[in-house]
């Protein structure tokens, strides 16, 4: 006999299937929308992070450098006059250092070369319109006679009033011969350095890896030649402001683009400060503080993008539009010529 409740049937009708498809369908294509914006935004994410990553580093790696410009040692040369020598310059006689002159010559701590001024031959692929800022110093660390580098050049500072000069600049070891403060013992040696701050259109501008990417570099002058090395990718503009000090206190007074020009229209004392000459390179020593200004873009293009912005570069300078798909950043500090303001406040 047949039982009273009947077995039920389990499973799908082919709606119900078809509309389980069609659901897991819309589920799987918002996952799948979901995967590709979090992977785009990731990428964008990463693109941003290089571009600060490389604008603060390019910012950091100048302005460090700029803070100790002028450094020579236990040499003051307040007074001295200012010359602006080539900074391709590879030979001791074309550094711009003369110590058999009352007052003596040395290279201004910092010079600067503005977009229309002609460009050191030795600057490769240096990028059209861009500022170059060239810094000067010797090293931190000292070095005896005896283990001086051949083909390096140094700076040895006399401490013996005996001594006939006050330093000597050159490669040759046996031209270092002045003495410490007791007249006795020879006085140790620095590394003299030069540091030219550019932008290059490459960073690989040679063979099969040649690319088209903006990058800071710097040409520095090491073992009596000058070497280039790249510093940070994607910057693709650098402009200075140099802070004058107009009445030998230490402190800038006003900023301008080229200190070796009449700038008495910014600066109203210009051509009354004291000892200030209108037009000569003598005023790029009266320098105590620079302003750094850093155009840093994507390395990578971003598709729905277009960079209709423009970007201020200091005193009325502007960049831009540039109209395509990089993202870009302007980054600025103010870096205090530490060895050229301390002495002007003592």
């Amino acid at each position: 006999m047949t039982p009273n409740h009947a077995r039920r049937q389990i499973g799908f009708t082919l709606v119900e299937l078809m509309v389980a498809m069609v659901i897991a369908l819309f589920m799987l294509l918002g996952l799948a929308t979901l995967t590709a914006s979090n992977s785009t935004s990731s990428r964008e994410m990463d693109k941003t992070s290089r571009q600060i990553e490389n604008g603060r580093s390019a910012v950091q790696l100048i302005t460090d450098d700029l803070n100790l410009a002028g450094f020579y040692g236990t040499f003051a040369p307040k007074g001295a006059t200012i010359s602006a020598p080539d900074p391709c310059a590879v030979l001791p006689a074309g550094l711009g250092f003369n110590n058999a002159l009352s007052p003596v010559t040395v290279a201004a701590p910092v010079y600067g070369y503005v977009p229309t001024v002609t460009p050191p031959t030795c600057l490769t692929n240096l990028a059209s319109g861009t500022g170059i800022v060239v810094v000067r110093r010797v090293s931190s660390t000292v070095t005896a006679v005896s283990a001086a580098i051949s083909g390096e050049t140094y700076l040895q500072v006399s401490g013996c009033s005996n001594d006939l000069q006050p330093f000597v600049l050159d490669s040759n070891t046996a031209n270092f011969t002045l003495l410490q403060k007791d007249c006795t013992t020879v006085a140790p040696l620095r590394k003299y350095m030069v540091h030219t701050y550019y932008i290059s259109t490459c960073d690989v501008c040679s063979g099969n890896s040649a690319d088209t990417l903006p990058t800071l570099k710097v040409a520095e002058f090491v073992g009596g030649a000058i070497t280039i090395t790249p510093l940070a990718e994607g910057i693709q503009d650098l402009e200075t402001d140099y802070g004058v000090d107009l009445d030998n206190n230490g402190s800038p007074d006003c900023y301008v683009a080229d200190p070796g020009i009449d700038n008495s229209t910014a600066c109203p004392n210009w051509t009354t400060a004291p000892g200030w000459v209108t037009g000569t390179l003598q005023n790029w020593g009266n320098v105590t503080a620079t302003r750094a200004h850093i155009l840093a873009r994507n390395t990578e293009r971003t598709g729905d993008w277009i960079d209709n912005r423009t970007y201020d570069m200091g005193l009325g300078r502007t960049a831009g539009a540039f109209n395509d798909k990089y993202k870009r950043h302007a980054f600025s500090a103010v870096a205090r010529l530490v060895n050229v303001a301390g002495i002007r406040e003592q």
